[in-house]
Order: structure tokens, then sequence, then C-alpha cells
């Protein structure tokens, strides 16, 4: 299917998922809000997309969040939640590379991904209470990731206070920083290796992560215990133990 503001294919059990709009920042509008939801609706109903690889169009921005040109600016706010919410709660891996300014509404992917990496040319900031909005989605999401002082100091500074490339790399806002020609290229890499995994232990362990990340550690190891067992019975689980005794690659199925 043919997206106006996404560009969306599947290679290798791969979703490759473009932000396609860098004349305008790769801006979030109604459209694009239309068609990611889509898109993720296909990555997490698709039994051939087992890893997502995120990114935006062209060498400058990957997204700088919502676009306050549009005249329901608003109401795509209303409409982003719930669609962070559906990327959050996918527990199929997700890697986001991140090819330039990532601003504002742009953080929820930082928020809402497994593993982010981004190009040499890559920063980040949160202009939301320079246009007078309240930013508060995206310094919650990103409390859970870096340091709340780096948070803080992204909320109230606004677009003054920008993080580097190499900064966020220091704060554990990404985890690689490549070279802006080879970001893609890494980012496949990454999300192959993750194929080489089972898929099914790979979902349920994010799962125990994420889930855990609301409660506290009696709790969150409480409802890791039966999150451990969903795997016992599959297919999977019992090629994982055959391939390892025979002492071979396995072969995964997903089941």
């Amino acid at each position: 299917m043919a997206y106006e503001t996404m560009l969306y294919e599947k290679e290798g059990r791969i979703a490759y998922v473009t932000l396609n709009r860098p004349a305008a920042g790769n801006s979030f509008n109604s459209t694009l809000c239309r068609e990611i939801t889509d898109i993720w609706h296909d990555i997490m109903t698709s039994e051939d997309v087992w890893v997502t690889v995120v990114t935006g169009a062209g060498d400058r921005f990957f997204c700088t969040g919502v676009d306050v040109k549009e005249a329901s600016t608003a109401k795509i706010g209303d409409i982003w939640l719930p669609i962070s919410r559906m990327m959050a709660e996918t527990y199929k891996p997700t890697v986001l590379a991140v090819n330039g300014i990532c601003a504002g509404g742009g953080l929820h992917f930082i928020c809402d991904s497994d593993i982010a990496i981004c190009s040499e040319n890559a920063s980040f900031f949160d202009p939301h209470v320079n246009v007078g909005f309240v930013t508060g989605w995206e310094p919650v999401g990103l409390s859970r990731r870096i340091p709340l002082a780096y948070v803080l100091k992204m909320a109230l500074l606004g677009s003054k206070f920008r993080i580097d490339a190499q900064k966020a790399l220091q704060i554990g806002m990404v985890t690689e920083v490549m070279p802006l020609d080879k970001l893609q290229d890494r980012a496949t890499e990454i999300a192959e290796i993750i194929l080489e995994n089972s898929p099914l232990a790979v979902r349920f362990s994010k799962k125990a992560i994420m889930q855990g990340l609301n409660m506290g550690l009696s709790g969150a190891l409480e409802n890791s215990a039966p999150i451990l067992k969903e795997v016992w019975y599959t297919e999977d689980h019992a090629e994982g133990k055959r391939a390892f005794a025979e002492k071979r690659k396995p072969v995964w199925k997903a089941k």
C-alpha cells in the first residue's frame, strides 16, 4: 500500500518504517498520524514481521514533532498519544535510527523504541514551552531512560538546550553514534542480530521488562514469573534446546 507521508516495506522479517515529510522536518500531521496507525497495526498483527526499524527521510531531520502550522495541532496531540501507547505496548522489538534533529514529539520515538542509535549530526531538544505548549508526555517517558536532570533541563530551557549525539550516547539516550551514511546499515545489522534469537523469547523478555517499569521491584518480579512460562511449551523453546544439543543454529518459527 502506498502512503502519502510514510514509507513502509518489509524484508526478511524486518519492517522498515520511514517518516517521509523531509520538507516539513518529518513532523506529524493528521495524515501521518493516520498512516502510522495503519502501519503499526500491520506490524503488530503480521506474522512475517519480527523486528521493526524506524527512521526519517533525508539527512537533516529525524522528526520535529507536531506540525504547528496545521490548524488541528491540538487534535494531532490527542491522536498521537494512543499511537505512542500502541508502540510502547508492541512487544516485537523496535530499532530506532535517528538521522538528524529529533525534537518535541519526535522524542516519543526514543521513549517507545528498544534500541536507539543516531547519526553524528543528530541533536535532541524539546521546544514545547517555546511555543506555549506543556511538555508532559515526552519528559515522562524520557525520565525512564535518561537522568532526570537532563529531562528537566530539556523541558524548562526549551530549544536553548540541545543534546548532541555524543552527549546522547554518554547519558544513555542512544547506544551508538554512527556516520550518517552508515546509520541505516547499522540499524539493519542490529535488527538481523535480534532475528538470530528466539522471537518469542525476545518478545516476552521485553514484556517482562517494560511492564516491570510500572511496578516496584517485588511486584515486577512477581509479574515476570508467569511471563517466563509463556514460552515453555512452544515449538521454539523445544527447538532452542535441540539446536544447542546438536551444536547448530536454531530454526525459529515464532510458534
